[in-house]
């Protein structure tokens, strides 16, 4: 078998991608990525009633 510094590694790096897939399905089934685009949208709307409230001051 090959020494722990070969195979290390690769056992660390697999073991990582497969708790971050976990992680990323969790979310998914969780909802935790739904409406993810709602606050940008509620952002640009505020953001421009803003500046045509200073268009509209002036």
């Amino acid at each position: 078998m090959l020494g722990f510094e070969v195979t290390g590694p690769y056992v660390s790096a697999l073991l990582m991608s497969l708790g971050a897939l976990c992680v990323f399905i969790w979310g998914v089934l969780s909802g935790a990525f739904h409406d993810a685009d709602e606050a940008a949208t509620r952002f640009y709307e505020r953001e421009a009633e803003n500046d045509n409230a200073k268009h509209t001051a002036k």
